[in-house]
């Protein structure tokens, strides 16, 4: 039996519709990386897009919205990744299982660097949910990467402490990513050079590692 026409129609679209809606969010990452939210602007994205920047409306009906739901893939791929960095730690002593884990997080973050981008340029202005969109959703995304931590590393620690090295260890490695040329830059080194990874991670590794053992130690 034959399909009518106007079904065959709904079935073409529906890929089409899907192809579209990815290229919005792949071009509104980009764009909110290089713009913190209230600069960005829908115009900017369609153009990245190749797309007129009315039609995206259809798809996210207002800029709040789109800014949503990049951050929600954002944070769900880097969730899902950072589950992965801890993988084969729980064999390691703390300075090998810290050094294999910097070194898959920098990995990920050269392959994927709007990401670090897009949370630097706009947790600075994050003052109160009100500020931005999804700002709520950034400390829900946070607090989750307290409690992976948590529970996939023993800790002789009070929450406390081990929310405080969680936050600076993420903080500090955004913002080494996230703003690799000005670092980069400051010490003489190419952004996406060796040198100025193995510095990143070697600074990570001084500041961090004695910390953790005392965590894990208790001491």
């Amino acid at each position: 039996m034959k399909k009518n026409t106007s079904t065959k129609k709904t079935e073409k679209k529906k890929p089409e519709k899907k192809a579209t809606r990815s290229k919005i969010l792949k071009a509104a990452r980009k764009v909110f990386a290089q713009y913190a939210y209230h600069a960005a602007s829908i115009r900017m994205i369609g153009k990245g897009a190749g797309i007129d920047h009315p039609l995206i409306s259809y798809y996210f009906p207002s800029k709040a919205v789109l800014f949503e739901a990049v951050l929600a893939d954002i944070m769900e791929e880097w969730h899902v990744a950072n589950q992965a960095w801890f993988e084969g730690l729980e064999k390691m002593n703390p300075e090998k299982g810290l050094s294999l884990y910097i070194d898959r997080m920098l990995g990920y973050m050269r392959k994927h660097p709007y990401a670090a981008q897009v949370f630097l340029l706009n947790m600075v202005q994050a003052h109160d949910a009100d500020t931005i969109p999804g700002y709520q959703a950034i400390q829900i995304f946070f607090d989750q990467s307290t409690q992976l931590l948590k529970s996939l590393v023993p800790m002789q620690a009070t929450d406390s402490d081990i929310e405080k090295f969680r936050q600076s260890f993420n903080t500090l490695a955004m913002s080494y990513i996230g703003a690799k040329s000005y670092y980069a830059g400051i010490l003489g080194f190419q952004a996406n050079s060796r040198d100025y990874k193995k510095w990143v991670k070697e600074m990570l590794m001084d500041l961090f590692l004695p910390r953790l053992k005392q965590l894990i130690s208790g001491r």
